[in-house]
């Protein structure tokens, strides 16, 4: 039930970082920044959906390795663009700065999901293994 919550939280930022990243487009074409970060917000519900249906697949390790670089990754771009508009010292890119800082907002959600999901798994995981000398 909670995997479903996120999943709508996580397709409305996608949809809210999307469209910030779109409007400013163009100042950040003018600027030299790609339009990657725009992709990579796509890519957020993605994070949640791999974690139900990774395991079916792959080792967890694996699906946790991939459902964090769904995040991690934007964050990366983000940062790197989010600084190189910094320092083009100008008020046109505040705007372009603000979505960039959406961007990184779902990514930081989508982060701090996976951590506790890998976490309830672990207590999951102990809790139900056997004990050292049992």
């Amino acid at each position: 039930m909670i995997d479903i919550l996120l999943i709508l939280v996580l397709l409305v930022l996608t949809v809210r970082g999307f469209a910030a990243l779109r409007r400013e487009s163009a100042v950040r074409r003018e600027f030299g920044q790609s339009g990657l970060l725009d992709a990579l917000v796509l890519l957020y519900p993605l994070g949640p959906l791999m974690l139900l249906m990774g395991p079916r697949f792959a080792p967890a390790v694996v699906v946790f390795f991939f459902a964090a670089l769904f995040y991690a990754v934007p964050i990366f771009v983000a940062s790197k663009q989010r600084n190189a508009l910094e320092c083009a010292g100008t008020d046109r890119v505040s705007n372009a700065i603000e979505a960039t800082s959406s961007a990184t907002l779902g990514a930081i959600v989508g982060i701090i999901y996976v951590a506790l999901v890998a976490i309830f798994v672990l207590l999951v995981h102990s809790l139900s293994s056997r004990q050292l000398g049992a």
